[in-house]
């Protein structure tokens, strides 16, 4: 199965420039500095499938032309990936129909606990009119699949809570982390495209930085990298200049073909 993946952003929860125009190390005359908030688009011949609804969320399908979202995969239940959750009502009115969300039995429930609206169903008296978001709640756990495509899910350390990756044929997706478990460094070998959390050169409490994704690296030998979640430090030139040959600085649009 072919897959496109599309960086829809690729910032901290600040997003780059943070408010106040603050850009830190990065060059703001290179639009590729330019970070909305992380996410994804995997496309097949036949689904969207979108991981994370972040703040940023209308301008992300904007910018990607998006019309039709088959799933949308929650990492975890912090702001900058829930919180673009209520622009759903606008892909229900143009598809006409629910979106089915799939997510751990916590991230849910926490969900339901800020966004109860979201998983009721519309009232009779609107006669189909999308009035809010409408969303499916798909619990999950270990594999999964929508339709044709098997997913498998696995816990991440964030530090002070616990955060979902995922992996699709070959392909990874971890943000929002700082420490694997030994089985799950087992399924991230030998990789074809491993997207991952690099927050910034120091160490953080929850989220990996620069050294601890390379000491990854070596370990696993991913055929391509692609870095995630990126703050301000972050600057893509002076990244591309200190990777590996494999790996690579994401930008906001950079697409994938695997």
């Amino acid at each position: 199965m072919n897959i496109e993946i599309t960086i829809l952003g690729c910032g901290s929860s600040s997003g780059v420039p943070a408010i106040g125009n603050n850009w830190g190390n990065c060059n703001p005359s290179n639009p590729k500095n330019r970070r909305l908030r992380s996410s994804i688009l995997i496309k097949t011949s036949k689904k969207n499938i979108l991981i994370d609804a972040t703040p940023d969320l209308r301008q992300q399908l904007l910018n990607s032309d998006v019309k039709h979202i088959d799933g949308v995969l929650i990492t975890h239940c912090h702001a900058d990936h829930i919180n673009g959750i209520d622009d759903f009502r606008f892909l229900n009115v143009l598809m006409k129909q629910d979106i089915n969300l799939y997510a751990t039995k916590q991230v849910i429930q926490t969900i339901r606990e800020r966004f109860s609206y979201v998983f009721e169903k519309l009232s009779p008296k609107a006669n189909g009119f999308y009035y809010k978001p409408c969303l499916i709640p798909n619990e999950i756990v270990n594999e999964f699949s929508i339709d044709d495509i098997e997913i498998s899910c696995f816990q991440q350390s964030h530090g002070f809570s616990e955060t979902t990756g995922f992996k699709i044929n070959n392909f990874a997706y971890c943000t929002d982390v700082v420490e694997f478990n030994t089985d799950v460094f087992d399924k991230l070998r030998d990789l074809d495209l491993w997207i991952i959390d690099c927050f910034r050169f120091e160490p953080h409490k929850s989220h990996a930085h620069y050294d601890k994704v390379m000491t990854w690296v070596e370990k696993l030998k991913p055929k391509k990298v692609v870095l995630t979640h990126m703050n301000n430090e972050m600057d893509y030139d002076h990244l591309t200049t200190m990777l590996p040959h494999n790996c690579f600085p994401a930008y906001d649009g950079l697409t994938i073909k695997i």
